[in-house]
Parts: structure tokens; C-alpha cells; sequence
């Protein structure tokens, strides 16, 4: 069932609306014609019927009864002739029998010219063949009547012209009976024709109804199934969604709709698809892809070439942006965007906002430039006038001067330190990179120098120690010396007090060379001392040799940025005006790698100058350990000598 509703679904909508609804209409014409034409024949049959009836067998029977009426009129004509007398009496009886005989002719003859069937011809030729036997014997009467021969015609009257006539009567009479008949045979042919009408007619009208509504299903389905689908994809493309499944083989209009509907949410898919390609095409660079319009029919066409003087609206507005923004990146300021209206005024109001801040923060950047140039660390930017990395740049700009300001300020307050030659001062704070080397450095530098200088300290205090000592243990000698002379000269007056002097010289002796042998070591010690001295002053002459390195690096950095903003300073004169603002700013980071060269120069100087110190003070240095080291041979020559004096005492003590 569902098969059939398949094909004569896809049948139907292979047809026209007009065709289908033109076939089905013809269908109930057809029809409605055919229970007509059954109606028609129904009553034509019933009507024929009804007709014969009326038209034939009710005439019939009606001639028949004139027949018998006029037949019994002439049979009271006859018996009135035979039993009247009287000429009158004779002339009416005879006009009333010619008339009755013309009465039944007449009757008899139109009886005769209707159409009969076999039966009634044959009926009829009966009664035709009994009349002729009657009038026969009718006119036998007449003949005798009028000769009054009233015995012979009465006894023929009621004789065998009675039984004649009876015989035609009767004749007549089965005609009518056979006409009855025929009538009921009739009227209930017509009564069975009407029923069958009736059934044919009730018949086909249900099967019209049927077929009808049979007819109006499927056209119905056929009609709103596509239509339905049609709604439903209408309704989807009018909620965005162009993907609908529209496929149909059907060639009525409504089929037609539907490829209609499908070729349209294909325009549209394509023009979707075009749009999203130009924006693939913009996401990549490509600004100035375009959509094909003329590839769009009609109103689709002007969709898309809308759509491209919209794109090209926009990037006409990003192209004049990018070109300004691009004078703006190379400082070039002059120029302002052209007002935009409408809620494009946010670009044009946007760009002059960026040209006020670009401009202020120029200022901003020249004032902090030309203050640095000018030695002035102490100078900010107003860093309230801005808002997020504007802010941010001028507060970096302002912790850059409040840094180079501190740190130089640090070096500066510790070289001076230096210079009034306290070696305790140091930079101490948060320092980071160069500065954080600089604050090393001259940390370093003040450590090793305080080191040098306190080692020197120590050791000219050793070697003063010692040679105090070297000149008590020399004067103690000499003392000792001169008391052995006089006691040498009282040898002679006593020698127990010779003995006791030399055993004394002997042991004065022993403690002279002890005392001597610490000398040796403590001036060794000393010699040792100003070894690492001479050391430590060749350890701070080489550190204060980097330190100059170190300057003639910042030095060499200084001219490297000299050069730069020179060269910035020429390219900003080959852009003329539009690079004014540059050159200001090249001028400004000139001066200050002018002034930052200067200033490493002069603590250059300040280094080489102490390195010369320092080299002088390790030729000093240098001078003391040598002297140190013969004041170590002599001190070493004299515990020689005094532990040969001692050696010398003991064996003259012995000897003594």
C-alpha cells in the first residue's frame, strides 16, 4: 500500500497542478456524466415503460373498450330493429348501428395503426376474424329485420349472431386483458428499471465519492507534502539554516518551487562561502580580495557588490589609519585624520587622542632628554597626564632619572669620599646592571685599597717594631761591647773579676744572639709582610687598571651612542620636516652621550690618577721590601756575628 502511495505520489507530481487537477475534475466530470447518462437511461427506460402504458397499452385497452361498447350498441341497434316496429324505430336503430360500426372502425383502425408486438397482432387479427364472422351474421339481421322477418331475425339474433358477437366481445375483451398485461409487465419493468437506477445511481455515487475523495487525498498529499517541505525549508532559510535536503524528482510546480528553493539557498551558500573566503582572504593579508559579483544573478549580484563597498569602506578606513599611524610610528605628526561621521567618529576622535598623547609624551621624553643633557638627573615627567604604558613609559623614564641620579650621585659621593681619603665609605642600595658593576667596582676598589693601605699600615708598623727592637738590641750590644772593653782593661788588675766578666760577656753574649735571632725573624717577618704588600699594591694597581678598562668601555659606549645619534640626527635631516621631532630627541641623546662621555673621561682621569698613586706608592712599596731585605741580610749578619761572639765567649770562658 505504501509502494502504491509511492508511485502514484511520484506520478502525480510528475504533472502539472493544472493537468492533475484537470484530470482529477475530468475523473468526476466523467463520472458524474456516467450516473447522469445512467439516470438518464434509468428514466429513459422507466419513461419508455410509462409510456407504453400510457401512450399504448392504455389506448389500447381504452380502443378496446370502445370497441365493446360500440359492439354492444349495435347489438341493442339489432334487437331494437328486430324487436321495435316502426319505420322511426328502424331509422334509429339503423343510425345508431352505422354510427356504433363507425365508432368501432374508427377504433378499431387507430387500434390497428398503433405499433404492436406479435402477441397483439395476433389478439388483434382474432378479434378481427370474430367481427367478421358477426357483422356476417349482424347484417343477416338487418336483412331480415328490415323485411320484417322478425321470427328468422331473432332467432339469429339470439342464436348464432349472439354467440358470434359474444364471440368478438370476448375476442375484444382478451385484447384489453392482454393490454393489461402488457401494462403491468410494463409498469413493473419500469418500477425495475427505476430500481436499478436507483442502485446505479446510489452505486456510482458512492464510487464517485469515493473516487472523489480518493482523488482529492492523493492530489491533496501531492500538493502539501511539497508544499510542507517547501514551508519547512522557507522557514529554515529564514532562520539561517541554508542546508536543507530539497532533492525531489517531481516536475509540477510545486517540484518546481522546491529546485527553486534549492538552487536559492545555493545562491545563498555561494554568496556565504564568498563572503567567508574574502574574510579568509583579509585574515591572511589580503585586503584587497574581492567577491566576484557578476558570478551572482540579480539581486544576489548587488548583495555581493554591496558587500565589497562595505569591505571596501572599512579598509579604505584601516588603509588611511595604517598610513597614519605609519607617519606617526616615524614621528611625523603633523598630519591629522580626516573627521569620520557617525560611529566611524571613534577612528578619526581615536587618532587625534593618539596624536595629543604621541605628542605630549614627546615632550615629555625632550624635557627629561634636554634635562639629562644638561646634568639635571633631578628633572621628572608628569606622569599623571597619562594613562596605562604611556604612564608607564613616562614613570620609567622618571625611575631611569631617579636611578642614573641616585647611582652617579653614589659613585660621585664615594670618589669623593675617596679623595678626602676615607677608605671606609662604600655604594650601598639596589643597583642593577652597569650600575650594579660600577657599584662593585668601586667598592672593589675602595676595599682593596683600604686593604692596601691598612697592610701598609701594619707593615710599617712591624718594621718599626722591629727596628725599635734592632736598634735596643744594638744599643744594649754596644753597651755590652764597651763594658767588655773596661772589663778587658781591668783584666789585668783582677782576673776573678775577669773570669766573672767573661762568663757575664758569655752569657750577655748568649742572650745578644738570641735577641739577634729574633730580630732576624721578625724582620723576616717584615720582609715577608712587605712582600704581601707589594702584592696587594700590584693586585690594586691591575684592579685599578680594569676600573680604567671598565671607563674606556662606558667611554667607548658614549662615542658608540654619539655616533648613533649623529647618524639619527642625519636621517632626520633627510626627512626634513617630519623627522624634526627626531632630530630633537637624536640632538638631546647626543648631548647627554656628550655629557656622559665627559663625565666617564673625567672619572677616567680620576682612575688613571689613582692608579698612579697607587703605582707610585707600590714603587714605594716595592723600595721598602727591598730595603726590608738588606735590613733582613744585615740583621741576619749580625746574629751571625753575634752567635760567633757568643761561640767565642763560651770558649774564652772555658778557657778561662
Amino acid at each position: 500500500m505504501h509502494y502504491l502511495d509511492a508511485v502514484m505520489n511520484t506520478y502525480l507530481q510528475r504533472l502539472n497542478v493544472g493537468r492533475r487537477l484537470g484530470m482529477a475534475f475530468g475523473i468526476l466530470i466523467l463520472l458524474s456524466g456516467l450516473l447522469v447518462a445512467t439516470g438518464l437511461v434509468t428514466m429513459s427506460n422507466a419513461r419508455f415503460e410509462l409510456d407504453t402504458i400510457v401512450n399504448s397499452n392504455m389506448e389500447r385497452i381504452q380502443l378496446s373498450s370502445e370497441m365493446l361498447d360500440a359492439n354492444t350498441n349495435v347489438a341493442i341497434g339489432l334487437r331494437d330493429i328486430v324487436m321495435l316496429a316502426g319505420d322511426a324505430a328502424n331509422r334509429r336503430a339503423m343510425d345508431m348501428i352505422e354510427k356504433n360500426r363507425a365508432r368501432y372502425k374508427q377504433a378499431h383502425g387507430a387500434l390497428a395503426a398503433l405499433p404492436s408486438s406479435a402477441a397483439e397482432k395476433q389478439a388483434l387479427d382474432l378479434v378481427q376474424e370474430k367481427r367478421d364472422i358477426s357483422v356476417k351474421l349482424n347484417n343477416q339481421i338487418l336483412e331480415y329485420g328490415l323485411r320484417d322477418q322478425n321470427q328468422e331475425a331473432q332467432a339469429l339474433l339470439q342464436g348464432d349472431a349472439a354467440a358470434a358477437m359474444d364471440a368478438q366481445q370476448t375476442a375484444i375483451r382478451e385484447n384489453a386483458a392482454l393490454e393489461r398485461r402488457l401494462s403491468k409487465d410494463a409498469y413493473a419493468a419500469a418500477v425495475a428499471s427505476m430500481h436499478r437506477g436507483k442502485i446505479t445511481l446510489a452505486t456510482g455515487g458512492i464510487a464517485a465519492l469515493v473516487i472523489s475523495g480518493l482523488l482529492a487525498w492523493l492530489i491533496t498529499r501531492s500538493l502539501t507534502q511539497p508544499l510542507s517541505q517547501a514551508t519547512r525549508t522557507a522557514e529554515a532559510i529564514a532562520a539561517g539554516n541554508l542546508h536543507n535536503d530539497v532533492h525531489t524528482n517531481a516536475n509540477d510546480e510545486t517540484g518546481r518551487l522546491l529546485k527553486a528553493m534549492d538552487k536559492m539557498q545555493l545562491q545563498l551558500r555561494n554568496l556565504i562561502t564568498a563572503q567567508t573566503d574574502m574574510a579568509r582572504h583579509h585574515d591572511n593579508g589580503q585586503i584587497s580580495f574581492r567577491i566576484d559579483a557578476a558570478a551572482f544573478p540579480g539581486d544576489y549580484g548587488r548583495m555581493a557588490n554591496d558587500t565589497n563597498l562595505l569591505v571596501a569602506s572599512h579598509v579604505a578606513v584601516q588603509t588611511d589609519l595604517a598610513r597614519i599611524m605609519g607617519r606617526y610610528a616615524v614621528g611625523e605628526l603633523s598630519e591629522d585624520m580626516q573627521p569620520l561621521p557617525g560611529e566611524k567618529a571613534v577612528f578619526s576622535d581615536t587618532m587625534s587622542q593618539v596624536k595629543l598623547n604621541l605628542s605630549a609624551m614627546n615632550h615629555e621624553i625632550k624635557h627629561l632628554a634636554q634635562a639629562a643633557a644638561n646634568g639635571d638627573f633631578s628633572a621628572r615627567g608628569d606622569a599623571e597626564r597619562f594613562q596605562f604604558d604611556f604612564r608607564i613609559m613616562v614613570e620609567s623614564l622618571n625611575h631611569l632619572m631617579s636611578t642614573a641620579d641616585g647611582n652617579l650621585q653614589s659613585l660621585s659621593s664615594l670618589l669623593q669620599s675617596i679623595a678626602a681619603g676615607d677608605l671606609t665609605a662604600r655604594m650601598s642600595g639596589d643597583f642593577r646592571g652597569v650600575f650594579a658593576q660600577m657599584r662593585d667596582d668601586a667598592n672593589t676598589t675602595a676595599s682593596q685599597l683600604a686593604q692596601i693601605v691598612g697592610n701598609i699600615q701594619e707593615s710599617a708598623v712591624s718594621i718599626n717594631s722591629a727596628a725599635s727592637e734592632i736598634a735596643a738590641g744594638n744599643q744594649d750590644l754596644s753597651q755590652r761591647t764597651e763594658q767588655q772593653a773596661a772589663n778587658l782593661e781591668e783584666t789585668a788588675a783582677s782576673m776573678e773579676e775577669l773570669t766573672s766578666t767573661v762568663k757575664q760577656n758569655a752569657e750577655s753574649a748568649r742572650e745578644a744572639n738570641q735577641l739577634a735571632i729574633g730580630a732576624a725573624r721578625v724582620a723576616s717577618q717584615g720582609g715577608d709582610v712587605v712582600g704581601k704588600v707589594v702584592d696587594t699594591m700590584t693586585g690594586i694597581e691591575a684592579s685599578s687598571r680594569k676600573i680604567a678598562d671598565i671607563i674606556s668601555v662606558i667611554d667607548g659606549i658614549a662615542f658608540q651612542t654619539n655616533i648613533l645619534a649623529l647618524n639619527a640626527a642625519v636621517e632626520a635631516a633627510r626627512a626634513g620636516e617630519q623627522g624634526r621631532g627626531f632630530a630633537v630627541v637624536a640632538s638631546e641623546v647626543r648631548t647627554l652621550a656628550q655629557r656622559s662621555s665627559g663625565a666617564a673621561r673625567e672619572i677616567k682621569d680620576l682612575i688613571d690618577d689613582s692608579v698612579q698613586r697607587v703605582a707610585e706608592g707600590s714603587a714605594l712599596v716595592h723600595s721598602a721590601g727591598k730595603t726590608m731585605g738588606d735590613v733582613v741580610a744585615s740583621v741576619q749578619r749580625v746574629t751571625d756575628i753575634m752567635g760567633e761572639i757568643s761561640a767565642a765567649s763560651q770558649e774564652q770562658s772555658a778557657g778561662i
